[in-house]
């Protein structure tokens, strides 16, 4: 996708082929020198670059961008090329913020935004296709927690275009009589849990959904934060699990691993019978 750009910008564009450690280090460089770059690879390529993220921009706190592709479920790609691991080795790294768009409005909104305010160190993984339903046209960074729906017995958080699938499920929900509200992470690093907590239903129940895998998801830290806050709080989820995930069709994929509106919506009522 990156081709129009190299005709009208034959000097801003070095494609460093399958090098994507260079990639990330030669952006450490050139951000060091005062510019902004931009690295866009797919998230499972980006995991190469671990060492670079840690060391050459991190730790220097440099305003480099990560545009991350194929972020979750990428269906005909391939087995390997399933996004589910980037949240989980990103959040490790001091000073790194990962922002998840649901459209490519709000995509490109924060891409606009990270290269405007120079924050430092700035993920922004987003979906094969990218478009969805449920979001907004633009994005600010003050608004980093969307409400899309509200309901008093429970709430569902996630990220992303999963969102789509949890409103759908929140539909299914309310015919059995659970309304649920939705809240959708805009920004997955850092979370401010004390704004998160504000937004929350009145039921104690949260569920957490995510498309990516068991051993990288933030509900552990979502968790932990809000027992801080009030003990009362009680957090379930669902993830891809700890497996390699096959290939496939995304949507089949969903129902599979139990991401799809009625295997959430189910999931959620059993969690929500056995705790009342």
């Amino acid at each position: 996708g990156l081709l129009n750009f190299k005709k009208q910008y034959p000097n801003r564009l070095f494609d460093v082929g399958i090098a994507e450690e260079h990639a990330v280090s030669m952006a450490g460089g050139l951000a060091k020198q005062g510019m902004v770059p931009v690295v866009a690879l797919y998230s499972t390529f980006l995991q190469r670059s671990y060492d670079m993220i840690l060391q050459d921009i991190c730790m220097l706190k440099l305003p480099v961008i990560l545009a991350i592709d194929r972020a979750g479920l990428v269906g005909e790609d391939g087995e390997t090329h399933h996004g589910i691991y980037d949240v989980g080795f990103l959040r490790h790294a001091p000073g790194m913020q990962i922002l998840c768009p649901a459209s490519l409005a709000e995509t490109e909104a924060m891409l606009r935004w990270a290269i405007a305010t120079k924050p430092g160190p700035v993920a922004i993984r987003y979906p094969r296709g990218g478009n969805g339903q449920f979001t907004a046209s633009w994005w600010d960074e003050n608004d980093r927690i969307c409400m899309h729906r509200f309901g008093k017995d429970l709430t569902i958080v996630t990220y992303g275009t999963l969102v789509n699938n949890v409103m759908a499920a929140a539909e299914i929900l309310a015919q059995s009589g659970i309304e649920a509200t939705v809240l959708r992470l805009s920004c997955i690093n850092p979370v401010i849990a004390g704004e998160l907590a504000g937004k929350l239903a009145e039921g104690t129940l949260v569920y957490v959904a995510e498309e990516i895998a068991g051993n990288c998801c933030i509900r552990e830290h979502l968790a932990s934060e809000l027992q801080k806050i009030d003990r009362k709080y009680r957090i379930f989820g669902t993830d891809l699990g700890v497996q390699y995930i096959r290939h496939g069709a995304v949507d089949r994929l969903y129902d599979y691993y139990g991401l799809s509106p009625q295997k959430l919506a189910q999931s959620i009522m059993e969690v929500q019978n056995s705790e009342n």
